[in-house]
């Protein structure tokens, strides 16, 4: 998934983006090249008939007020900061999205897997009835309770087969034609999440972070505004001989051109306000993001810590009290097989809910991982 995911690839072309645009923000911006002629005579369109006519050639530099050419390519190295943090919190949600899909999919599996077992029993309940019944030894009552159950476990399995295929499907999305492969028989062995968390190590975090910071430059950017941006003109004037032969001398030109900021109250003062409203909106957004990280670390914290206390509990308590009294059945302590039956069926409920008590810890387990970050 992780090589092959095209939205992980698309956080990956971002962030190369952003590394490109960290080299040239900085930059000064291009040249430009001037070329002109300069006062020709229109009466006969001349060059050599007045004696300030000249063609020109020039160069034109420009240069952004005060540090903004700096704070430009710090602003995009935060927003390069911001990509690679994206692509870890990318990469960390696959994992959790593809762990959870594998983990539901291994449920609804075992699902079908035990259905399957109950359907024989039921089939076997029913032939009993049908035994009794014909002996006189059941009223007709019971045989149709039977068959209820039997059209129950039936009617079961086609949503379950049909929601092994709309999992598989999305599993397909993350890992290709691997998702049809047949599922190993026990669950996998995820690593352990850490004990503690930190949200500010957490790469949403540091995201929105690395965007406060880039709101803050802005902010910074605009006061530069209030600074007057210039220009460098250097020109190079050619004057051709006059008429009677007399040699003229060319010209060179240079000129600084100056921004006037004179009126703030209706540019520079409405754009500081609008960037310090946004960095106040980032700040407030990176805050919620902290907090919003760390209740689900402890309500994931507490739910996985229920669910291993509940898969303990099935463990050592539910499961071998119930295969017990499905040996005592075997051993005579049943007045017929019905009891039996019974007992199995009690038995395959309580491991398929044991299973849904694995699955969701495991699924915790990998929300927990997707928060915390997996130890090398």
């Amino acid at each position: 998934a992780q090589n092959h995911a095209p939205w992980l690839a698309h956080h990956r072309t971002n962030a190369d983006a952003a590394a490109e645009r960290a080299v040239y923000a900085s930059r000064l911006p291009d040249p430009q090249l001037v070329l002109g002629a300069l006062n020709v005579p229109t009466d006969s369109w001349k060059f050599d008939q007045e004696d300030m006519t000249m063609t020109m050639v020039g160069l034109r530099q420009s240069f952004p007020p005060g540090d903004t050419l700096a704070l430009r390519g710090r602003r995009a190295e935060k927003e390069l900061t911001r990509e690679e943090a994206k692509i870890e919190a990318e990469r960390r949600n696959l994992l959790k999205q593809v762990r959870q899909a594998w983990l539901e999919l291994y449920f609804q599996e075992e699902s079908l897997r035990r259905l399957q077992d109950l359907r024989l029993l039921q089939q076997k309940q029913l032939q009993a009835a049908e035994g009794r019944s014909r002996a006189a030894a059941d009223m007709q009552q019971v045989v149709i309770r039977a068959h209820q159950a039997v059209a129950r476990v039936n009617e079961r399995e086609p949503m379950l087969k049909a929601q092994i295929a709309r999992t598989r499907a999305q599993l397909g999305r993350w890992i290709g034609s691997a998702a049809v492969l047949p599922l190993p028989a026990a669950l996998p062995i995820l690593p352990a999440p850490a004990t503690d968390f930190d949200a500010a190590r957490h790469p949403e975090w540091l995201a929105s972070e690395a965007m406060l910071e880039g709101a803050r430059l802005e902010v910074d950017m605009a006061r530069q505004d209030y600074k007057p941006a210039w220009m460098l003109d250097v020109s190079y004037g050619l004057r051709r001989p006059m008429a009677d032969g007399t040699e003229r001398p060319n010209m060179a030109t240079a000129m600084v051109t100056l921004d006037l900021p004179v009126f703030r109250a209706k540019r520079q003062d409405r754009r500081l306000a609008e960037k310090q409203a946004m960095e106040s909106g980032a700040r407030f957004e990176s805050e919620d993001k902290r907090r919003e990280l760390e209740a689900m670390y402890q309500s994931m914290r507490a739910e996985y810590e229920a669910l291993a206390e509940r898969a303990k509990i099935f463990d050592e308590q539910l499961l071998p009290a119930m295969r017990r009294e499905a040996q005592k059945t075997i051993a005579g302590f049943a007045r017929d097989q019905t009891e039996f039956r019974d007992a199995q069926m009690k038995v395959l409920d309580t491991e398929l809910e044991y299973t849904r008590v694995r699955v969701d810890l495991a699924k915790t387990q990998a929300e927990l991982l997707y928060l915390t970050g997996e130890q090398p």
